[in-house]
């Protein structure tokens, strides 16, 4: 992987004294940091099982797990382009022919150990592997962000959601790694550059209807590349950044969110969906015609659920094919990282899978702004909700009563007054959705409205009908007042 093979593919010839883009490793001095911390694995088998597609690459690898699998092997020549290009947009004076493999060497020993699997590789094929990586990917942020303006012939849309799978990422302090040492202080060198988390953060929320205000890369530096504990990190890769900017609460950034990553489950550990406690409420359409409830849109940050007055308000979610692999990807990751009681994705999920039962429900969230699907068939979503909705495991606590309930998703079913994250678990927003479900006053108001108001000449019949008895009725009371107080 040389500089001729790049000018090669980019129709240039190399200078003769050009060395290569990636200088051969020394050997490891020492070898001794590990870590009993595993932050990126693959998904869990009960989710994966039947769905291993949601989960490969389509166009580009990223990390270890998809590394060399033939389909994806074209990329990897575009991946020695966007090195070349990076290193040619380097500062003046500061470009070099390679990029020393030998200052990313110690930082390998933290990075094996974020990965669960042994992978048959050398050190220096891995650090390779993750630098040239690193380099694509933040060549393909730069392209989104209109920084780099040199072509690329890739699917946008496309990659962006391979650099999302859960089985396709590489650490994020890698990736800060190398583009700190590509650009040193962008704000210094390339006032034009953006600091690595801004220019992630237009990449990571394009299109992110619930956008937070998360800031778990703030600390991160040219001074500080690697935080005072790597162990305890906000975000490890690109899929837990999006899972970040979609549930971190917008109240502020405090220890609190800062999310301690668990060890993937085994087998024996991962408590089935068949054995947790079933939560039903009814589907939309049947809490729409029975008791008169009503779904809107809500526009605010995170991922929020209220009920209040007959009302469930609940973000709008965009539905097409990407969406559907990003949505499974975030459960298995909630499912085998994430602390039960922070499971958003999952909450959301399973509060959608309580909604929809058939094509019907689809249309009716559709029509109020909660979905817009752009599958093939509103069939086709209600099918992919119930499926997906069988891998989220949600645990009820004990039920409190509440006058109103609001479900922040951002702390999965905890119900607040006030937004709250302390309060109850969110069986409340069912108790309220059930209540206002099983009132007779409710069911028998809604009952009337839609067997006498459901279309305007119902309504305009009705009106009439009780404009001739109210003149009815004073007709007759004329009548009697005319019997015995006759006119004189």
């Amino acid at each position: 992987m040389d500089s001729e093979e790049i000018s090669e593919m980019e129709g240039t010839s190399a200078p003769a004294e050009d060395i290569p883009l990636v200088e051969p490793a020394k050997p490891p001095i020492n070898n001794k940091r590990t870590r009993s911390m595993n932050h990126i694995f693959r998904a869990p088998t009960h989710i994966k099982y039947d769905r291993a597609s949601d989960f490969e690459p389509k166009l580009v690898s990223i990390g270890p797990h998809y590394h060399g699998r033939e389909s994806l092997k074209p990329m990897e020549k575009l991946k020695l382009r966007c090195m070349s290009d990076l290193m040619n947009m380097r500062p003046s004076g500061n470009k070099i022919g390679c990029v020393p493999v030998d200052q990313f060497i110690d930082f390998e020993w933290d990075t094996y150990p974020f990965y669960k699997e042994q992978f048959d590789l050398k050190v220096e094929d891995l650090v390779e592997m993750l630098i040239l990586d690193s380099c694509f990917i933040i060549r393909i942020i730069l392209s989104f962000n209109q920084i780099v303006m040199t072509f690329l012939d890739v699917n946008m849309k496309e990659v962006r959601s391979d650099l999302l799978l859960l089985e396709n990422q590489i650490p994020l302090l890698f990736i800060v790694k190398v583009y700190y040492w590509l650009f040193m202080d962008p704000r210094v060198d390339r006032p034009t550059l953006p600091t690595i988390d801004d220019a992630l953060e237009e990449f990571i929320c394009w299109g992110m209807p619930w956008r937070t205000n998360y800031h778990g890369m703030s600390f991160w530096s040219p001074e500080d590349l690697i935080p005072k504990s790597t162990y305890y990190l906000p975000a490890v890769h690109l899929l837990h950044l999006y899972w970040g900017y979609s549930c971190t609460s917008s109240v502020g950034y405090s220890e609190r969110y800062l999310i301690p990553v668990q060890e993937q489950p085994s087998s024996a550990e991962i408590n089935l969906p068949m054995n947790e406690p079933k939560v039903i409420i009814k589907n939309a359409t049947e809490l729409h015609q029975m008791a008169g409830i009503t779904f809107e849109k809500l526009d605010r940050e995170g991922l929020y659920v209220t009920f209040s007055n007959g009302i469930m308000k609940m973000p709008c979610l965009n539905i097409d094919s990407n969406q559907k692999t990003l949505l499974v990807n975030l459960i298995a990751f909630e499912s085998s990282s994430i602390e039960q009681n922070m499971r958003s994705f999952t909450t959301y999920i399973k509060i959608l899978d309580e909604l929809i039962d058939s094509e019907r429900d689809v249309e009716l969230l559709q029509q109020s702004g909660v979905i817009y699907n752009t599958l093939s068939s509103h069939k086709m979503a209600a099918t992919f909700f119930n499926e997906i909705g069988n891998f989220c495991i949600c645990k009820v606590p004990a039920k409190k009563k509440k006058k109103k309930s609001v479900a922040m998703i951002s702390k999965p079913f905890l119900i607040f007054n006030k937004y709250n994250p302390d309060l109850d678990h969110f069986s409340n927003l069912y108790e309220d959705v059930k209540k206002y479900y099983n009132s007779r006053w409710n069911r028998r108001w809604t009952s009337l409205t839609h067997r006498h108001f459901s279309s305007p000449w119902a309504g305009i019949s009705v009106f009439a009908g009780v404009t001739l008895l109210i003149l009815s009725a004073l007709q007759t009371f004329y009548t009697i007042c005319g019997y015995y107080k006759p006119r004189q």
